[in-house]
Parts: C-alpha cells; sequence; structure tokens
C-alpha cells in the first residue's frame, strides 16, 4: 500500500512524501516494487525546455531520503511502558555494558527509535487538538496532552536511575542518553508553544487555565535546562546565541534521525548501457562506411579522384547514420532506461535495495492516454489552453528487499518506509514576471482608479503510483509567482 502528500516547504521548495506499508504474506517478506511516475505541466510562457533546463538542473534541485516509519503508539501507552519499544528499550539499559559494542548499539538504536515514536505521538495529539471546534473540548484534549507529555518526559529521565548500574555514568551510552533527554527537553517547549498559539486567542475560564498549564510547563522545562547546562534560544538582543542555538538543534536532531534515515549511495550507473547501444550505432555506421569503400575500391582503384569523392561523402553519411540509429535507440529505450540507480544500505555493508531515477521532456503527443485524461478535467477555466504547456517527467522505481529489511531492525515492527522528496523551485520563479501589477478600472461613480493585483502561474502535477496490483493517481495544482509558492491545491479526480 502507498499514500502520498503533497506540501509547500516554505516559499520555494515543495515537499512530496509517499510512504510504502509493505504487507506480510503468511509470515513471509518478500522483494517489494513501487513505481512513481510525476509529470510537471509547465505554462510555455516560462520558457523551460531540454536546452535551458537540463537533467543536470533538476537533479540540482531534488534533494531525497528514504526514512524508517517506526510504530504507532499512543502517548497514554507510552505512559504505561507496556508496549513494545518500551520493554525493549528498558531491557537495553538494564543490559547495557559499556565494554560491549552489540549492547550500545542496541541500545542507540532503540533510544533513538523511542523518541522519534514519541514525537509522532505527540504530533497526532497536536492535529486532535486543532481539528475540534468546540472549545471545552479542545481545552480537555489540551490539559490532558500537557499532563501526559510532562508525566511522559518525567518517566523517560527516570530510566537511567531505575535500570542503569555504576558503569552507565561517563560511557558512550550515558553521551547518547543526555543528547536525547536534550532533544526531548526542545521538544517538549516547542510543542507546547504550538499549543498556546491553538488556545492564544481564547478567554474561556478553561482556556486560561490551559494557558496557565503551558507556561509552568515551559518555565519548569527552562529551569531544567539550565540545570543540565543545555542551550537556551533567549529573547531579543541575543541573536548570536540564538543562532548556536539553532545550529545545535540542527546537529541534533540529525543525530537523532541518522538510525531512521536509510544510507544511500550511488554506486551504480546505467550509462554503460547506452553506452553499450550507442557503440552498435557506431559500429553500424562503420559498416555501412566501409563496406562502401571496399565495394568503390574495387570498382575505380585505389588512389583516384572519384574513389577520394565517394570515400568523403561515406563518411559524411557514417555520421549522420550514427546519430539516426542512436536517435532511434534513444526513442526505443526512454521507457525502459534511466539516468541512474542508487543503491540502499542499511549499516553501509548490506544492500537493502536500490532506486532508478529519471528525467527529460516528454511531448504530448507522447504521453500516455490517462495522464492526458488527468489533465484534461476539471479546468480552472473554460479557456484553459493545455496546449501550451511542456512536460517535465520524472520518474523512479524502488525496488526494496523487505526480508532484510525487518531482520536488520529486528524486534520493532515497522510500518514501512517514507519516501521524502524536496523539490525547490527557484530556478522556475526566475523566469516569472514581477508579480504586481496595476490594473485601471472605473468604479460606480464613474472614477477611474488603479487597483494592485498579483500575478501567478499554475503548475499542475500529476502522480501515479503502482505497487504491481493498485495504481492510482493523483494531481495537484500549484499556484506560484516570483515571489514563491503561494498554495499548493489537490484537485479531486473523477
Amino acid at each position: 500500500m502507498i499514500k502520498e502528500s503533497v506540501k509547500k516547504l516554505g516559499k520555494y521548495s515543495l515537499e512530496i512524501k509517499f510512504k510504502y506499508r509493505p504487507e506480510r504474506k503468511s509470515g513471509l517478506l518478500r522483494i517489494k516494487k513501487y513505481h512513481i511516475d510525476i509529470y510537471f505541466f509547465l505554462p510555455v510562457s516560462l520558457g523551460i525546455n531540454r536546452k535551458n533546463y537540463t537533467k543536470m538542473d533538476f537533479y540540482r534541485e531534488l534533494n531525497s531520503y528514504l526514512k524508517i516509519d517506526p510504530p504507532k503508539v499512543l502517548l497514554s501507552e507510552l505512559l504505561e511502558a507496556k508496549d513494545e519499544i518500551s520493554l525493549q528499550l528498558k531491557n537495553a539499559f538494564q543490559n547495557y555494558k559499556p565494554e560491549d559494542k552489540k549492547s550500545f548499539e542496541t541500545l542507540d538504536t532503540l533510544l533513538k527509535i523511542y523518541v522519534n515514536i514519541v514525537k509522532k505521538s505527540v504530533k497526532r495529539e497536536l492535529r486532535g487538538i486543532r481539528k475540534v471546534g468546540d472549545e471545552q473540548e479542545k481545552n480537555r484534549l489540551a490539559q490532558r496532552f500537557i499532563k501526559n507529555f510532562s508525566l511522559g518526559l518525567r518517566k523517560f529521565r527516570q530510566i537511567e536511575y531505575k535500570y542503569c548500574n555504576d558503569n552507565f555514568a561517563g560511557s558512550e551510552g550515558k553521551r547518547v542518553f543526555d543528547f536525547v533527554d536534550e532533544y526531548v527537553s526542545t521538544l517538549y517547549s516547542k510543542y507546547l508553544y504550538h499549543v498556546w498559539q491553538i488556545h492564544e486567542k481564547l478567554e474561556s475560564p478553561d482556556s486560561i487555565k490551559t494557558k496557565e498549564l503551558i507556561k509552568e510547563g515551559i518555565f519548569r522545562e527552562r529551569e531544567y535546562k539550565k540545570k543540565m547546562n543545555y542551550p537556551l534560544a533567549k529573547p531579543k538582543d541575543h541573536s548570536k546565541e540564538n543562532e548556536k542555538f539553532l545550529f545545535r538543534w540542527e546537529m541534533i536532531k540529525n543525530f537523532i534521525n541518522n538510525k531512521l534515515i536509510l544510507t544511500t549511495r550511488f554506486d551504480k550507473d546505467n550509462k554503460w548501457m547506452i553506452q553499450f547501444y550507442y557503440s552498435l550505432a557506431a559500429g553500424i555506421a562503420m559498416i555501412f562506411a566501409t563496406g562502401i569503400a571496399f565495394y568503390y575500391n574495387q570498382k575505380f582503384g585505389n588512389f583516384t579522384m572519384r574513389f577520394f569523392v565517394v570515400l568523403v561523402i561515406s563518411y559524411m553519411f557514417k555520421d549522420r547514420i550514427k546519430d539516426w540509429i542512436k536517435d532511434l535507440i534513444n526513442y526505443l529505450l526512454k521507457k525502459e532506461t534511466f539516468d541512474h540507480t542508487i543503491n540502499i544500505y542499511d549499516d553501509n555493508v548490506h544492500i537493502l535495495g536500490n532506486i532508478s531515477q529519471g528525467f527529460d521532456f516528454v511531448p504530448k503527443r507522447n504521453l500516455p492516454k490517462d495522464i492526458l485524461e488527468v489533465r484534461n478535467s476539471k479546468h480552472q477555466t473554460d479557456i484553459e489552453d493545455n496546449s501550451m504547456e511542456r512536460v517535465m517527467h520524472y520518474k523512479s522505481r524502488i525496488k526494496l528487499n523487505t526480508s532484510k529489511l525487518y531482520k536488520f531492525y529486528k524486534g520493532i515492527r515497522l510500518r514501512g518506509i517514507n519516501d521524502v522528496t524536496y523539490f525547490n523551485t527557484s530556478p522556475l520563479l526566475m523566469r516569472m514576471e514581477q508579480p504586481d501589477t496595476n490594473i485601471l478600472l472605473m468604479d460606480d461613480d464613474k472614477q477611474f482608479a488603479n487597483y494592485k493585483s498579483e500575478k501567478v502561474y499554475h503548475i499542475n502535477m500529476i502522480m501515479v503510483y503502482n505497487d504491481g496490483k493498485n495504481k492510482q493517481y493523483r494531481r495537484h495544482r500549484i499556484v506560484l509567482n516570483r515571489n514563491g509558492i503561494k498554495q499548493v491545491r489537490r484537485i479531486d479526480i473523477e
């Protein structure tokens, strides 16, 4: 099963996320293949084409990674500490030996996965608070969230005192635990600020009580950070300190996520196959030129002007024949060839699978019929002209050995893998006209006035993903101008 989401990330980037959920079949895990095709329909007025926007330009603006999706556990279940991951973490602390590398790796992995599960459960409860319309229910959920999160934080910090021996202090495991503790501390304050933003303008007695609980929680955590000498973000006039705080936060996030993000390397290049076919094209052209040379050599003899002219003409056609065959090969193989292949590793040693990626411009006449049908449906205006568009096609083929994946994360019931891609639209924005424009209008009193408006462009994005059983289509309209992405709208497909 595959799920997808598309949203804007900042002003200039799109986040495209695919969630793969490999299913077990009769207890057996097998190799899974996922096919992703993304078609970008660009207005011709942008002036984008294969000559001024190459494959290298596209891949330079593409940043992607594969991340393990940990199990889904409710915050209330984590408090009881009876879930699978909590019990494994408890055992990892009890069995930790500083001199044992394997026990350290187990503790390191479980700690980082545990805090990511906490983060996921906290974000899920926050979404629930935002969705509730009734103010009383919103406060009940918020107060329960603050209570549970605070209690969970205290229980997490008691782990090392309850289960660790004297050798834990000063060990590498203690160092990892302190980084994780700092990470959770910052998460706690961050998400309490989110709850504050939800309730900031609410003035009922329950909302006032909720805001007091938020203040108490954030203040208490600030005092704890001071006690532990963790960096703190500070009010105005401390830009240098805040810069260091944000830099350290990014470093800690990367440190925590390194166990969930799968290592990838460009270990294999598919261009050798294309070069092989190009060599065949050169060979066929050479056979033509050599055959002509042999024939007319016998007919006209060596060192004659007529043989010289025939030889020059044959070599002229040889180069043309080689290019014609190369174009034919590109046309015949464009659906099967890829620009490069990326190998997926578990721990830099064992290969879990690979990702093949390809990019090219596609003429509208060569687009699949189903893609054209999706694009031609639900126009925003009745004069929308699809012929005035150029189409970029990005394809990705993921092959994943789920058996090896689950074996590497043994004992942890993974939900699957998230394929996250960030696409930077800045090169497209630079080609757009100035967004602000004036419209001269006459009002009902026959007075003229200039009214400001914004000029926007639409990029239609159609995604097709296939897991071998189900083929699904998604369409999004990206509204943007030179100032950045304004909106990403999902268009329902009939």
